[in-house]
């Protein structure tokens, strides 16, 4: 299965608030009212974002969202923007909403991350990590994967109320520079439990100081709003 990762914010003049209501009421609708885009599509989870925490040389963006669109293949999202409900019907929405200056598309795949239970849960901490000049991004990507196991093994507490975790590894597309190298996904039960999101992160930035840019990276909490599968 393959996720497309879409970081966006809203356009000038609306509110938070007023995107997010337009993301699920009126958007989600017409991309799932899509016959045509329904058989391409295996999932569609919108992050709407509560909270978040960026680097010093992160991204000038502050994003209100990020759509997490899942299909079988690479193609098969490709596909879904050549059909004419896509063309005619939904792109043409998006400006209604979302700045298209500030849209970040990218390719990812999951990978499972060691968890003591595992369930639904309706919030989300994404934490997307850039490489430092010389690292290579599958070197961060395998040492992610050990130091969320090293995290979970040293204090459980930490990940308690966490019923899901992955880390998202970026597939590269020919024409287009991905914007980070690596995401981690926890998908936790309170918005109580965002202290302990914070120490994750920073036991995990602790585990990859030689390998992470935190100056670069970023941390996006959000309320997980399921439009096609669940959570």
């Amino acid at each position: 299965m393959i996720k497309l990762n879409i970081c966006a914010a809203r356009v000038p003049r609306m509110t938070h608030a007023e995107y997010c209501r337009y993301m699920k009421d009126t958007h989600a609708r017409l991309v799932m009212g899509s016959r045509a885009m329904s058989g391409l599509i295996r999932a569609y989870i919108q992050q709407h974002v509560f909270d978040a925490a960026y680097g010093p040389l992160a991204t000038p963006s502050r994003y209100d969202s990020v759509s997490h669109i899942m299909a079988d293949t690479v193609e098969d999202h490709l596909a879904a923007t050549k059909t004419r409900d896509y063309q005619e019907v939904i792109a043409p929405d998006e400006p209604n909403f979302a700045d298209g200056r500030t849209a970040v598309f990218t390719m990812l795949e999951e990978s499972a991350l060691a968890l003591p239970v595992a369930g639904a849960s309706p919030h989300r901490l994404l934490y997307y990590g850039v490489c430092k000049p010389g690292i290579e991004r599958v070197e961060l990507q395998e040492s992610w994967i050990d130091a969320h196991a090293q995290v979970v093994a040293g204090d459980s507490r930490v990940v308690g109320s966490v019923r899901h975790a992955v880390l998202n590894r970026v597939k590269p597309m020919p024409d287009a520079q991905p914007a980070f190298d690596a995401m981690g996904e926890l998908g936790f039960l309170d918005r109580s439990d965002v202290p302990a999101m914070r120490v994750y992160v920073a036991m995990m930035e602790e585990r990859l100081s030689n390998l992470l840019d935190t100056d670069r990276s970023f941390m996006l909490l959000a309320d997980a709003v399921p439009v096609r599968g669940s959570l």
